[in-house]
């Protein structure tokens, strides 16, 4: 199966229990309808295979615990752990995904409001009405509002991010 037929939900964290449950860990908040999936698409070696949820719960706003069919040993789960999951698009519709969030931006190059290069986004984090880029810059790692009002312009094509920074914002070491 292609990953460009199925949408990115997020990554396999760590493994939890002895009975091979995994923490998975969501780009987006849906955390909600999560109950409604049945299965997910694991990412092995380029490649998306699938596994049916045998059970499923929420453990915090952007994680849940997972048991999947057939890994019923830490042995055999671990060796998921750090790989992306996805699921089809029926399935991002009936989890009402807003499929419109930064969620694909790991990896864009991010400038100020004067075209100058600031660094490469490594995450984006969710925080109702306060989301975040963790940006790598040549200083180290600094976090800035992913604001609507804020960002000046998202280029997909050439993975890139013009925003405006807040005074002083990139001053602080």
């Amino acid at each position: 199966m292609k990953k460009d037929d199925h949408y990115l939900l997020g990554s396999l964290l760590k493994t939890t229990g002895i009975k091979g449950e995994i923490i998975l860990k969501f780009n987006n908040d849906c955390l909600e309808e999560i109950q409604k999936l049945e299965s997910i698409f694991i990412d092995v070696d380029n490649k998306l295979v699938p596994f049916f949820i045998e059970e499923i719960r929420p453990k915090s706003s952007t994680t849940a615990i997972v048991k999947l069919e057939g890994l019923d040993e830490d042995e055999k789960s671990i060796e998921f752990i750090g790989s992306e999951f996805y699921v089809s698009f029926e399935q991002v519709k009936i989890l009402q995904i807003d499929t419109e969030e930064f969620i694909d931006i790991i990896g864009y190059k991010v400038f100020d409001q004067s075209k100058k290069l600031i660094g490469e986004v490594l995450e984006f984090i969710v925080i109702p009405k306060n989301p975040l880029l963790n940006v790598k810059t040549e200083k180290g790692e600094v976090l800035i509002p992913a604001k609507d009002e804020l960002i000046i312009e998202v280029d997909d094509d050439l993975q890139e991010i013009m925003i405006n920074i807040p005074d002083g914002l990139l001053d602080i070491d």
